[in-house]
C-alpha cells in the first residue's frame, strides 16, 4: 500500500515541479530583456551609422589633421550638484565642430542604465555648425557622490569623446 502512495506522490509533485520550471523559465524570457543597459533597438530613417562614415587615409601620417572633424564641447564635464534620490536629472552637453569636415555622431551610450541620451544629432554637424547632446541621470537607487560616464562615439580622432556627470544623491533621512 505504501509502494502505491508513493507513486501517486511522485506523479502530482513532477507536473507541479514541471509548472513551476516552465513559469521561470517563461519569467527569466521577460525579465532579462528588460535588464539591458541602454535600449539601441531604435532604428531611424537616415540615420547615422558605421556604414556612413566615409574611408580615409590609412597611414596617419599622411592624413592632414586639419581635414578631420572635431568636437570641441563647452565643458566635457557638468556637475549637477545635490540632487534628490528618485529625481530625473536632465542635461545637455554643446559642441561646436572646430574641423574640416561633418562631424558624424555614430552612438552615445552612458556607463550604466541610469545615465542615457537619446538625443543627439542624427544628421551631420558641417564644420563651424553645432550640436547637442541631452542626456538624463536617474538617482532613483542612488546614494552619495556619483560620475557618470558618457561614451560618445564619432567619426573624430579618437574616435571616443567621454563626458561626465557629476553629483551628490541625497538619500531621504530615516526617522527612528
Amino acid at each position: 500500500m505504501e509502494r502505491v502512495r508513493d507513486r501517486h506522490a511522485r506523479t502530482r509533485v513532477g507536473p507541479l515541479f514541471r509548472w513551476h520550471l516552465l513559469s521561470a523559465f517563461l519569467l527569466a524570457c521577460l525579465v532579462l530583456p528588460a535588464c539591458q543597459l541602454t535600449d539601441h533597438t531604435e532604428h531611424v530613417e537616415g540615420e547615422v551609422t558605421p556604414a556612413l562614415f566615409p574611408d580615409g587615409p590609412s597611414g596617419y601620417a599622411e592624413t592632414d589633421s586639419a581635414a578631420l572633424p572635431r568636437m570641441l564641447f563647452d565643458s566635457t564635464t557638468i556637475d549637477m550638484g545635490r540632487v534628490s534620490q528618485g529625481v530625473l536629472v536632465e542635461r545637455t552637453f554643446h559642441f561646436k565642430n572646430t574641423g574640416g569636415n561633418a562631424v558624424l555622431i555614430a552612438d552615445v551610450r552612458g556607463s550604466c542604465g541610469c545615465t542615457v541620451s537619446k538625443s543627439w544629432p542624427r544628421e551631420p554637424v558641417p564644420p563651424g555648425g553645432t550640436g547637442a547632446i541631452a542626456v538624463s541621470f536617474d538617482s532613483e537607487g542612488r546614494e552619495g557622490l556619483q560620475e557618470k560616464t558618457i561614451t560618445v562615439v564619432a567619426n573624430t580622432r579618437p574616435s571616443t569623446t567621454v563626458l561626465m556627470l557629476r553629483g551628490e544623491v541625497i538619500a531621504p533621512t530615516k526617522n527612528h
